[in-house]
């Protein structure tokens, strides 16, 4: 049965398609063209779409037959991906990626949509709708999973136009894909396609000052080049199309403006000048490229291929050391095993790196931490990794730990020689702004038996130190691919990050991970063993507290509020509180003196450093985590591990993630140095054991499904080439 014409009319595509499809595949209409042909899936449904237009606009029947033609062929060369997924897949080439397999385009996939959802209008025949909702999956899935998007932020999704990581967010791609799922869900009535779209067009909009440049768009935001003219005109009635579908006035008024940039002299010369001044950038590059790192891009490509793994190198204040920066490192070569191979390049050299392959630069006297040895530091970084490009070293990845001193470094060293550089940062943005930390290193400063005038020219020399690190912050933000940061949307990073020029794009932020196994909860026997090996009663109360002992953590809150609660507490209960204390730092001796002031000698136990399998042991025999830093950026482990340990963690933090990580009673959570509130939690747990072992397997379980290897692996495989 055949829909009536004029029934038809009110699915017109909304875009003029003759731009897009050439004049041979306009006039390509009888089926039997297609059974000896292998053509693309974009064109034939582009073609399809033009015929449908035409259909509508002439009366053709050959118009109309052409169309059905087309739609059967989609129909017909559907390739299976999944039970209920389906899709149309396509060799396109990635700047960021060796590999050139068969690749999903949210294009060709929205395309298709449209031209399947306008066969079964016209035919009521089930399989184009069938397939169709085939099509529909890959738009739910994300591209690790066969899919077409990707994910952005909480909740946000993106469609690209390359089903490859790093996601290169095409406009076109989305816009096209948007505009077939909204063809589809208005036949549907589909709530999960409809919320679907939604959240992408939620971040569509948070995207759309990027596609922006204030006098023309970009066609992309991976390498962030400019629209053609045609590409612009294209995007002008897709914006157009999209803001009559969802009703939005600002899409409305944004095609427009994109409009205007088309008619008016001074955009158009500006347009100009910009690519211009792109293209003498490139040669420039190019030939600075050639002169450093000959035949270095080749290279690395080749290898890679011929490895089917990446060569990803380190960049590192100092490794191995303990600390999260390792923590982190060492989760990630945990998840990336056997396909990454990791070499190190650091300026201290830590004990047992023997397993690790390390370039060490620079001398003792190159430090980061003051001025002008962090100058010092950097070129020498420079230097190396430059050395070690230009002497064989083909890595396909720069993967720097810090956004200031490896991002300036090591980020420049990869922009010239053509490799993708993503940073981890660990918290020394946050310093940037930090008036907290600048009082701390002065407070530091202040207790050393240095003389005055040694004292006045390292003041002298922090005045200066303080402006080298906002130059290199920014000299890194202009070379950094991508940033790849610990944490929780809205912890004030991604501010940070706009303020220093990085756009949303550029930003993933991610979970740390923890692996609960390994974290196993002893039982009653074991731990009372364990607890007997350190003279801990087995009725005991035991309180963990592991961190480096230095300023920024806070131990003089630790300790105050450990004496408030224990002068609350009955004499009986406050006996049964037992104080583990690991780490080391330059605070240990000035804690051990506090300790004995405080008359805590016999419940505190100084453990020293600790091993990561000791750390283990200590939270297992543990009842209460305390975690008092004035400064915590991220997800901090510590608190991670007191959580797969099953502790009742205490946290006096203004860490967003933290916040997210202990609420609805898996922790209990306090405003920094609140004293007065850590002595009343530690009086509330300590009194209430089972509200204690509650909150503790609540958090666990938490841990355990929101901090898992496998979502860490996903997230860090969108953030490198494929």
């Amino acid at each position: 049965m055949i829909t009536e014409r004029h029934t038809l009319e009110s699915h017109r595509y909304p875009l003029d398609m003759a731009s897009l499809v050439s004049k041979d595949y306009q006039n390509l209409h009888l089926a039997q063209d297609f059974l000896h042909t292998d053509y693309d899936a974009t064109i034939i449904a582009q073609a399809a779409l033009f015929h449908w237009n035409s259909y509508l606009s002439t009366e053709d029947e050959n118009a109309l037959h052409a169309f059905l033609a087309h739609a059967r062929w989609l129909v017909e060369h559907e390739v299976r991906l999944d039970t209920d997924m389906g899709g149309w897949p396509s060799v396109a080439a990635h700047p960021d990626s060796y590999n050139h397999s068969h690749r999903l385009s949210s294009l060709t996939q929205g395309c298709a949509l449209s031209v399947l959802i306008r066969a079964y209008i016209l035919t009521h025949e089930g399989m184009f709708l069938a397939v169709a909702r085939h099509a529909v999956q890959t738009f739910m899935r994300d591209i690790l999973d066969g899919g077409v998007n990707t994910p952005v932020g909480k909740h946000g999704v993106f469609f690209e136009e390359i089903a490859i990581y790093p996601a290169s967010h095409g406009l076109q791609g989305f816009l096209f894909g948007v505009i077939g799922l909204y063809d589809c869900a208005n036949i549907t009535q589909d709530a999960d396609m409809e919320s679907l779209i939604q959240r992408s067009l939620a971040t569509f909009h948070d995207f759309l000052d990027e596609f922006d440049t204030g006098f023309w768009t970009r066609s992309e935001l991976l390498r962030r080049q400019h629209s053609t003219r045609s590409e612009l005109s294209i995007q002008v009635a897709l914006l157009d199309a999209l803001s009559a579908l969802s009703q939005c006035t600002h899409c409305a008024s944004l095609a427009g403006k994109w409009r205007d940039y088309q008619q008016r002299l001074d955009t158009q010369l500006r347009y100009a000048f910009a690519n211009c001044r792109r293209q003498v950038g490139h040669i420039l590059l190019q030939g600075m490229r050639n002169i450093l790192f000959p035949q270095q891009r080749e290279t690395v490509t080749d290898t890679a291929i011929a490895r089917s793994s990446l060569r990803v190198c380190v960049p590192i204040t100092a490794f191995p050391v303990t600390g999260g920066m390792r923590s982190v490192l060492f989760r990630i070569i945990q998840v990336t095993k056997p396909f990454w191979q990791m070499e190190y390049v650091t300026h201290f050299i830590g004990p047992n790196a023997d397993e690790f392959l390390i370039h060490r630069f620079g001398t003792t006297s190159m430090s980061p931490w003051q001025f002008p040895g962090v100058w010092l530091y950097t070129c020498a970084g420079f230097f190396k990794l430059t050395s070690l490009l230009r002497n064989g070293a083909s890595y396909d990845v720069v993967l720097l730990q810090d956004g200031i001193y490896t991002a300036a470094f090591g980020g420049l060293v990869a922009k010239l020689a053509g490799i993708r550089s993503v940073c981890i940062d660990h918290g020394n943005l946050s310093i940037l702004e930090s008036q907290h930390y600048r009082v701390e290193r002065m407070k530091t400063l202040a207790s050393t038996h240095w003389s005055l005038p040694r004292r006045l020219l390292a003041r002298i020399r922090y005045q200066c130190y303080w402006p080298s690190l906002s130059l290199l912050a920014r000299l890194g933000t202009h070379v950094v691919d991508h940033y790849y940061i610990p944490g929780a949307i809205g912890d004030g990073v991604e501010d940070i990050c706009h303020r220093l020029g990085v756009p949303s794009s550029r930003i993933t932020r991610f979970a740390n991970m923890i692996e609960t196994e390994k974290h196993s909860i002893p039982d009653a026997t074991q731990r009372v063993a364990m607890r007997a090996q350190y003279g801990i009663a087995e009725e005991a109360m035991v309180i963990a507290i592991i961190c480096r002992l230095a300023p920024e953590k806070g131990l003089e809150i630790t300790l105050e509020a450990i004496g408030n609660a224990l002068s609350s507490l009955p004499a009986d209960t406050g006996k049964r509180l037992h104080i583990l204390i690991a780490g080391d730092g330059p605070l240990r001796s000035q804690l051990e003196e506090d300790i004995r002031l405080r008359g805590l000698s016999e419940q505190c136990l100084m453990w020293g450093e600790a091993s990561q399998e000791e750390v283990i042991g200590i939270l297992g025999m543990s009842d209460i985590f305390l975690f008092t830093s004035w400064r915590a950026a991220g997800y901090p482990l510590t608190v991670l591990e007191a959580m797969a340990s099953a502790c009742a963690v205490i946290a006096a933090t203004d860490s967003l993630a933290t916040q997210e990580m202990l609420a609805d009673g898996r922790g209990v959570i306090l405003s920094v140095g609140d004293i007065a509130g850590t002595a009343q939690a530690i009086v509330q747990l300590v009194s209430n054991p089972q509200l204690c072992h509650d909150m503790g397997r609540s958090a666990r379980s938490y841990v355990a499904s929101q901090h898992s290897p496998d979502m860490f692996r996903r997230s860090l495989m969108r953030v490198v080439p494929s």
